[in-house]
């Protein structure tokens, strides 16, 4: 429910209509997470048997008490087999949303994704009479069901290890409590020989030392390479990196980036690795998404991205990185203007007030996706060739 157009301020009024709405709409999303449903009502076709994930239309919110914050505002991609896919933009638009959506970690009950499809292509459910793959739609999914591919087929990197390990226990029972969740015919022993096992496989020389240790003794290198460890436990087929590298030296940041690229190469897996700097995601990603305003505005290899890129928005993060020949004397480049209320979001572009490529068209509904080339796609009428 969008708030009425009338400043900054609400009446009492209003205000009460926009509660109202919001526990309604929290009870009904609440109650579809709850129920008792077969893997039938949840069970779709994959539209290609290549990617592990595809994102489809997805819808997420949070109902406030100024209204419906529209954070991820139908949202289309995929992330293919055994690919790193990064997906880049401001702080706000959406990419860590995305990724809990996935996960289905949106606090509730205030966030709900409230419409689209996160298609999870798993082994467990093969093909159907077609000869169609089979895969789980995680957004219609039980959070009870969920449960069962959460830490074991899909695993998140969160950004900040020391608020993600609890301060209370060893790093070798949070470590071990993974694998009593997804593997619980293991013995003790063998659940502390795997993650000790782990441990070495991230890079961590004292293994025995650090699996008695709390999260506080240690560095934020190793708290990282403990998250990562953790991430690896259950053997995953997908992995999300949510800004790995944000709270790290430039040195340890390198020994991560190099870390997850080699984990990826040697047990097959995708990762779909968030942040905010291009140097990373040139380093790091095959394909790139471009995100701004809850939206996807750009997409392609990153060769795409970074050789060609179309949208005005992607030009602008590009020139706003410094580079080694950067004239020391001339203030770094920064995109004018700022993001559109994610309560009221305009028809038009949402880019629109910012764009210095601005037309009259842009003024119109918000455009399209556009294809430049078989693996490029971009949402802007520059590219309009019909309209033109």
């Amino acid at each position: 429910m969008k708030k009425k157009n009338k400043g900054n301020y609400l009446t009492l009024r209003e205000s009460r209509q926009i509660i109202k709405h919001n526990i309604k709409q929290m009870k009904y999303y609440e109650k579809l997470k709850k129920a008792n449903k077969s893997v039938v009502d949840y069970t779709i076709k994959m539209h290609d048997p290549n990617n592990i994930i595809e994102i489809d239309n997805l819808h997420t919110v949070f109902f406030t008490d100024n209204g419906t914050v529209n954070s991820v505002n139908g949202v289309s991609f995929n992330i293919p087999k055994n690919k790193v896919v990064g997906v880049v933009g401001e702080s706000g638009c959406g990419k860590s949303v995305t990724s809990l959506s996935i996960m289905q970690l949106v606090q509730s009950p205030q966030g709900q994704v409230i419409e689209g499809e996160i298609r999870y292509n798993t082994d467990d459910l093969g093909f159907d009479e077609n000869n169609n793959k089979l895969g789980y739609d995680i957004a219609k999914m039980p959070t009870h069901d969920m449960y069962k591919i959460r830490g074991k087929d899909i695993t998140m990197i969160f950004q900040e290890p020391m608020t993600s390990l609890n301060p209370i226990f060893t790093i070798g029972y949070q470590l071990d409590e993974v694998m009593f969740n997804h593997a619980p015919d293991m013995t003790k022993e063998d659940v502390k020989k795997h993650s000790l096992e782990m441990l070495v496989k991230v890079g961590i020389s004292m293994p025995e030392r650090v699996y008695k240790s709390y999260p506080h003794e240690l560095s934020g290198g190793m708290r990282q390479r403990v998250m990562i460890a953790m991430a690896l436990a259950g053997k995953p087929r997908l992995i999300i990196a949510d800004e790995p590298t944000t709270a790290l030296d430039v040195t340890i940041q390198a020994q991560i980036l190099d870390l997850l690229k080699s984990i990826q190469k040697d047990i097959e897996c995708s990762i779909m690795l968030i942040t905010h700097d291009l140097g990373v995601i040139a380093e790091m990603a095959d394909e790139v998404i471009v995100m701004y305003a809850g939206k996807v505005i750009e997409r392609g290899t990153v060769r795409d991205i970074f050789n060609n890129p179309k949208h005005p928005y992607t030009i602008g993060l590009q020139k706003s990185k410094p580079l080694i020949n950067t004239n020391v004397n001339e203030p770094l480049y920064s995109i004018p203007g700022q993001v559109p209320n994610p309560i009221n979001m305009p028809n038009h572009c949402y880019f629109k007030s910012r764009c210095n490529k601005c037309m009259a068209k842009c003024n119109s509904v918000y455009p399209q996706e556009y294809k430049i080339s078989d693996t490029h796609y971009v949402s802007c009428y520059l590219y309009d060739k019909e309209g033109k």
